[in-house]
């Protein structure tokens, strides 16, 4: 069995990004992982003693809710720790949309199954990947759940879009047939997202240092776009974001090719101008 732990970075009304993102980590391995990332961030909190204790990006490297008493370079440092130990123990997925286009590709139809939503639009995404990904791994073992930090209003949909298993996602998961060059394996109910547990769960951000590292990872993918067409805060923020999501690129899983279809066309065109699917 494997989790999924996703966070999300980002808001209609403080710029035009939003980033959802999410750590694979193997169940046999959860346990070491999770002590490594709740030590790292003890550590940190046992040094200064006065700072909130959750980690919400954001706040921590702008130096915000009682961050700023702390040195600006220890943050940094920190931030860049807890990015490399993600890299080391999680295979991560991720998705940048651009409120404006997503808005855009909605008006424009596609036959998107879920509304206006751009957080369920990317929680299917990632689900959708995910299930590309795990059906491809040889000897791959039990199934994935998803593990959302808590959105009491979208959740439930969210259960349900895994259940319901719209065939409009197939294109994401679609397989080739064997022998054929070109061909694409139709899917059917019994094995659309057969790899996912098709009831997602939620967690208070408190409770998960994983569910904290999604929300790290998710913004430094937000940051580092939206410096794309920002100026710096500071001296040295667009680099020093470019390399942590450089890291970050190392272990994130992409789309890869698919016979296209309404589904691919939306999310070509929801997507950040300058993200990759």
């Amino acid at each position: 069995m494997k989790f999924v732990y996703v966070d999300e970075s980002g808001d209609a009304g403080q710029g035009d990004v939003f980033v959802m993102a999410g750590l694979l980590v193997d169940a046999y391995r959860l346990r070491k992982h999770t002590e490594a990332f709740d030590e790292k961030v003890s550590e940190f909190l046992a040094k200064h003693p006065k700072a909130p204790k959750e980690l919400k990006t954001k706040a921590l490297i702008n130096g915000n809710d009682g961050w700023s008493k702390i040195d600006a370079d220890d943050r940094k440092l920190f931030l860049t720790a807890i990015c490399d130990l993600a890299v080391e123990c999680a295979r991560i997925y991720a998705v940048a949309l651009s409120f404006a286009e997503f808005k855009k590709a909605i008006a424009a139809g596609h036959g998107h199954p879920f509304k206006a939503s751009y957080w369920l639009g990317a929680s299917m995404f990632l689900s959708a990947l995910v299930q590309q990904k795990m059906q491809c791994e040889k000897r791959n073992k039990g199934l994935t759940v998803l593990i959302c930090d808590d959105n009491k209003m979208a959740m439930a949909n969210l259960s349900d879009g895994l259940y319901e298993a719209d065939p409009w996602f197939d294109p994401i998961f679609q397989e080739k047939k064997k022998g054929k060059k070109n061909g694409w394996a139709p899917r059917n109910d019994d094995d659309r997202f057969d790899h996912i547990v098709n009831t997602a769960f939620a967690i208070k951000s408190h409770h998960s240092s994983l569910i904290q590292v999604a929300d790290a990872v998710s913004y430094i993918y937000r940051r580092h776009l939206e410096l794309k067409s920002q100026a710096e805060a500071y001296e040295g923020e667009k680099p020093y974001f470019e390399a942590l999501a450089a890291k970050l690129d190392g272990k994130r899983a992409r789309l890869g090719r698919t016979p296209g279809g309404p589904c691919i066309d939306f999310y070509q065109a929801a997507r950040h101008k300058e993200w990759a699917l």
